[in-house]
């Protein structure tokens, strides 16, 4: 289903990690040099920097070239339709196509940006044929989209993920399913309304442990961006289901302002506690199994919650807020590099590298046997040309 080279894709994930030992001067960049003849990958990867500005001058050319063929076009009547927009998306996605196939383009930012291209092409062609046969009946809200609408994309998104292993995708194909479970929700149950922040809550609990227990299994190994992206995506939309501010205003939208008033957050014993406690969960789970997405997503979230609580609670001033646990994250962090300086416990603040790259490859394996890449070959006639008896053998053996 992938179309890179798989090959050079586990290639490429042994050249990774292999730069860490070099970095630390584990490694010789001879020895480097011999693990990378050994493993050559074929790919076109420039730097950020370059794959920035790749990225952008596609966007600028699909631009432009749209814009050319539909001015071409445009007195036959065609270009208002959405069979055109089609037609441009299938363009761009072929252009895709070919750019990875002939010319080996991964993560050049000029796939990044086709990819994108092609998936929004596509979107806005579907919904434009929707609306105009009016394929949805039902009555939605204005902020819930029609969930035809919102099937292609994920099946979409879907598509262009296992195929092009892009961890952005994968994380809109993740929101996608979200959406698509509160809008099925909202049209097919009387009380979809109420369960919409414990159906987010649980299906993205169901996300991260499948993403967490797939990015060790070697099946899973040219998805490992990917899988790490969807355990960041959905523990951020874990607590964010359960935050106070978010479930209040979500409230407020769907069901709008009452006689009696705004909507009322109906169980604040439970979304209270979510709020305040599950960013330090996520740190605590984070040190205990070692995880650092756990750990750094914890983090980023006391600081949500920080914001969250002085929204209702005026204790102090927001920035007065905002730097009191600014400090109090920095001052812990400071302490915490200083005191496992020396490892404890299991813990260390030093960059570890690893023994085996996921599907079971040996690095220290590898460093052993680059250096008997070159080493030379002892003479293939030592034992030939004699000239008295015993098997070959000169005299002066």
């Amino acid at each position: 289903m992938i179309i890179y080279n798989k090959t050079w894709l586990r290639n490429l994930l042994i050249q990774d990690q292999i730069n860490v030992p070099l970095a630390t001067g584990d490694l010789s960049k001879e020895e480097f040099k011999n693990i990378e003849k050994a493993y050559p990958v074929g790919f076109y990867s420039p730097n950020i920097f370059v794959r920035t500005g790749l990225f952008i001058l596609t966007c600028v050319i699909a631009l432009f070239g749209g814009c050319l063929l539909s001015y071409m076009f445009w007195d036959s009547g065609i270009v208002d339709s959405g069979g055109w927009i089609f037609f441009l998306g299938l363009i761009s996605y072929t252009a895709l196509e070919l750019v990875v196939k002939n010319k080996n383009h991964f993560r050049s930012g000029t796939d990044d940006a086709l990819i994108w291209i092609s998936g929004g092409l596509f979107s806005v062609a579907f919904t434009w044929i929707t609306v105009k046969y009016n394929w949805y009946h039902h009555n939605y809200t204005d902020m819930l989209p029609p969930a035809p609408i919102v099937s292609f994309v994920l099946i979409l998104s879907l598509y262009l993920t296992l195929r092009f292993a892009d961890s952005l995708m994968a994380l809109f194909c993740f929101l996608s399913t979200l959406v698509l479970a509160v809008v099925l929700a909202v049209i097919n149950l009387s009380f979809g309304i109420a369960i919409i922040p414990f159906l987010v809550i649980v299906l993205s609990a169901i996300v991260y442990y499948f993403s967490l227990s797939k990015s060790g299994s070697p099946k899973f190994i040219n998805y490992l961006h990917c899988l790490l992206m969807l355990q960041a995506g959905s523990l951020l939309m874990l607590y964010l289901a359960g935050n106070y501010y978010v479930v209040e205003h979500l409230g407020n939208k769907l069901y709008g302002y009452t006689s009696i008033g705004p909507y009322k957050v109906p169980y604040p014993v439970f979304f209270w506690p979510w709020t305040i406690l599950v960013p330090f969960i996520y740190v605590g789970f984070g040190l205990y199994k070692k995880n650092v997405i756990l750990l750094r997503t914890g983090l980023v979230l006391i600081a949500i919650a920080a914001v969250t609580f002085k929204n209702y609670y005026h204790v102090l001033p927001i920035e007065s807020t905002l730097v009191l646990f600014g400090l109090i994250i920095l001052g812990g962090s400071y302490w915490a590099i200083k005191y496992l300086k020396t490892p404890k416990y299991g813990f260390t603040s030093e960059e570890l590298q690893e023994d085996t790259i996921a599907g079971g490859i040996n690095v220290e394996s590898l460093i052993i046997a680059s250096t008997q890449l070159d080493t030379p070959q002892g003479t293939a006639d030592r034992f030939g040309g004699g000239d008295f008896g015993g098997g070959g053998s000169s005299s002066s053996f």
